[in-house]
């Protein structure tokens, strides 16, 4: 998720039902995608949201801009 009103750098934010957060921070537009923050997620599902967010980082660094300018 991206908050329209969110501050930079560009990140993004992984939420799941039940209390689990994560931030990933974007270093666009090529990367590398990075951890900032987590609560809840275990290991395995951080590495596969990292490698989630990692494999559509062009479009949503492009999104980011479109939100954010």
């Amino acid at each position: 998720m991206i908050y329209s009103n969110d501050h930079p750098p560009p990140h993004v934010h992984a939420i799941r039902r039940g209390g689990a957060l994560a931030r990933f921070s974007l270093n666009c537009p090529d990367g590398p995608v990075t951890l900032l923050d987590q609560s809840g997620y275990r290991t395995a599902e951080i590495v596969e949201i990292g490698v989630a967010v990692a494999a559509e980082l062009p479009a949503i660094c492009a999104k980011w801009g479109a939100i954010h300018g």
